[in-house]
């Protein structure tokens, strides 16, 4: 299914909120969504590198406890998900949500 406008420019905005730079290109990942997941359990945290103010660097985030998602996995290969959990992704990162949807600044 071909994406949408919209949301290619909602991508575009998130990237260049986090990244600090506009995109140079899009990228095309084709996207086989299963029916059913196996849950391999809670995720406690995420190690990425990503380059950020021109400067590539490892981070992580550690999820608060009620805001862990689960780590899944579809049957086959090259695929894992993470779902559900309190949280979203803004210029600054991830970020955890209470139970109201507010952002927990210590986590």
């Amino acid at each position: 299914m071909k994406p949408k406008a919209k949301d290619i420019q909602k991508a575009a905005r998130l990237y260049e909120e986090f990244r600090e730079q506009k995109p140079k290109r899009g990228r095309r990942i084709d996207l086989d969504i299963p029916k059913s997941l196996m849950v391999m359990g809670e995720l406690e945290a995420v190690l990425y590198r990503t380059t950020r103010r021109n400067r590539t660097e490892k981070y992580k985030h550690t999820f608060s406890e009620g805001s862990r998602p689960f780590l899944c996995a579809a049957p086959g290969r090259n695929q894992l998900f993470i779902i559900e959990g309190r949280y979203h992704v803004t210029d600054r990162g991830i970020v955890d949500l209470d139970p109201k949807g507010h952002e927990i600044e210590d986590n």
